[in-house]
């Protein structure tokens, strides 16, 4: 098959080759703010996590990747996370376990997701660790 030649490549188009039309440049803007949220949003979670592990108590174990894995000890069983090494510094303080090694028949990743949210719905249901026992008011 014959490839055109370059000036024939872009015809029909109004802009010559390196040249980014307007609206590219209003998709790239868009995905740059995307991107901005989408950080902000893993802040965020990677925040509320090292709450709840500071809440009712929990560890972190480093993996090769990078990245640490954070185990949550609560009433209504062991809650686990991923978290960023860009969020390490939330979790300072907390025990560090040596990583363990992977077992063999592990469960994929959406289903330790679901386990992981229906025990974190659970713990309403459970005293919760930071208050006394008497009514507050």
């Amino acid at each position: 098959m014959k490839r055109a030649s370059a000036p024939d490549a872009g015809a029909g188009r109004r802009r010559r080759r390196g040249f980014w039309s307007e609206r590219e440049l209003r998709l790239v803007d868009r995905l740059a703010a995307l991107h901005h949220q989408l950080d902000a949003l893993h802040q965020e979670r990677a925040a509320l996590i090292s709450y709840v592990a500071r809440l009712h108590g929990g560890d972190v174990t480093a993996e090769r990747t990078g990245w640490s894995l954070v185990h949550v000890h609560t009433a209504a069983g062991r809650l686990s996370w991923r978290v960023a090494p860009d969020d390490w510094h939330l979790f300072a303080g907390l025990s560090e376990r040596p990583p363990a090694p992977a077992p063999a028949a592990s469960a994929p990743p959406h289903v330790r997701t679901a386990e992981t949210n229906t025990r974190l719905s659970f713990l309403h249901l459970h005293r919760r660790p930071n208050m006394s026992g008497a009514k507050r008011g």
